[in-house]
């Protein structure tokens, strides 16, 4: 793994980053005046070739910045993975398995600073490389008292840095928009992702966030790991060590169909019952934050930094606009969708015929013609993303809702997820369950 120093300051951050953005103007430049010149039919080739260099640019920046910064992008590969070309995919999401970490003398120095002396000496067996490592912070296995641990240490300067890191890539947001003649307010969106970020660099909060997911859905199919609550502080967490099998490698083992399908099942209940039920949502669906055991079929849970928690009320509206899908009142469906706020009411009819649309398209993956549904059926995807595509050229007025930016990331990831595993499943059920889950406090 690179060692390369990670920048601390807001100033040399922003810096890092203006200097990125520079780089992808002078990209576009070039992009736009080699399609003029290529006028033999590759100006396609070349507009791709143009994102790429932009995109490899982006990540580089990113990936040396940790923290907010590439949080963001972490969030752009997966928001847009269905919009965007597979080449420019494929480079965001290296931002998920990102080389550059802190080495074991920086991780002991921060580890002994946070637990103290007395504490951090009972710790033993610290691996010289991290076993995890993110845009928060990086995983060691160590040793307690004889019991494996996993002990998460947070990137230095990244809980200060939140909010510079991210009104630097909002300038570049409106910036791009505005060229694209587009008028859209970002601050809701923005405010949203800070709130996420600054409570995912509370290590103490994320601990909290544990503890609250083994009281609603440890033991049976879940496992949630145990938090050393002594020896955890803001900086550092420190989590009882599961054993599994890492999510990519099994796939890569093409289980049977059927334990995939059980898989599936699990992970879509979990998500309705987070959601609905509990209204706490684990929102980061990176494969590293999950673990499986096929011995006893059980899904293990990692990471609880970018746990949501979602009120009452807007449970109970998303409910209702899928009531009101299941009745195919579309009236009703466009009234509901601007009383909610999800869609400006200056919007023209066609912005407001083109969410409908999508939103009708969504449900479709529940409706008895689609039974069994097939997860990897490139004519569903291609739909959303050709209706997505439409729908975010024309929209003027109406941001990211802000509400639902984090949890479109669960429900994208999870997708595709069963997508990557090939599940085919009967659907029906599933939106029983979200009809009728109850809304607890």
């Amino acid at each position: 793994m690179s060692k390369s120093k990670i920048p601390q300051s807001s100033i040399a951050r922003a810096t890092r980053l203006l200097m990125s953005g520079a780089k992808i103007a002078a990209r576009e430049v070039s992009g736009r005046l080699g399609s003029k010149i290529f006028t033999d039919g590759n100006q396609e080739l070349n507009g791709l070739a143009t994102k790429i260099k932009q995109t490899q640019d982006f990540v580089d920046a990113l990936s040396q910045l940790k923290g907010a910064a590439m949080k963001a992008g972490q969030l752009l590969s997966l928001e847009f993975s269905d919009l965007l070309p597979p080449e420019v995919v494929q480079i965001l999401r290296t931002l998920h398995d990102s080389s550059t970490s802190m080495d074991i003398d920086q991780v002991r120095y921060i580890v002994r600073r946070e637990l103290g002396s007395d504490r951090f000496s009972q710790m033993a067996g610290f691996t010289s490389q991290p076993i995890a490592a993110a845009s928060i912070g990086q995983v060691h296995k160590a040793v307690l008292h004889g019991n494996p641990i996993a002990v998460k240490i947070q990137f230095p300067g990244v809980a200060a840095t939140i909010d510079s890191d991210l009104n630097t890539l909002k300038r570049f947001a409106k910036t791009w928009t505005q060229l694209r003649g587009k008028n859209i307010n970002f601050d809701d969106f923005f405010e949203e992702l800070a709130t996420s970020l600054k409570l995912e660099s509370d290590y103490l909060n994320e601990a909290k966030n544990v503890d609250l997911y083994r009281s609603k859905v440890g033991g049976g199919s879940f496992v949630v790991p145990t938090v050393y609550h002594e020896y955890t502080t803001q900086k550092i967490l420190t989590l009882s060590f599961e054993e599994g099998v890492r999510i990519n490698d099994w796939i890569k083992s093409k289980p049977p169909a059927e334990e995939a399908t059980n898989f599936g099942k699990m992970l879509i209940s979990l998500l309705i019952d987070e959601f609905f039920t509990f209204g706490v949502v684990q929102t980061d669906p990176n494969y590293g934050n999950f673990l499986y055991r096929p011995s006893t079929r059980q899904l293990v849970l990692l990471d609880f930094g970018a746990t949501i928690h979602y009120e009452p009320k807007f449970r109970q509206e998303i409910q209702t606009l899928f009531k009101v899908m299941a009745l195919k009142n579309h009236n009703m469906l466009v009234q509901k969708i601007i009383d909610y706020g999800f869609l400006d009411s200056r919007e023209s009819p066609e912005v407001i015929e083109l969410l409908v649309a999508m939103l009708e398209h969504v449900v479709k993956i529940f409706a008895v013609e689609s039974q069994p549904f097939r997860f990897n059926d490139d004519s569903y995807l291609k739909t959303i993303r050709e209706t997505s595509f439409k729908f975010i050229t024309k929209v003027q007025y109406s941001p990211p809702a802000k509400r639902l930016a984090l949890l479109n990331r669960k429900l994208g990831g999870v997708f595709h997820l069963l997508k990557d595993l090939e599940v085919s499943m009967d659907m029906r059920p599933f939106i029983d369950h979200v009809l009728n889950a109850p809304i607890n406090p």
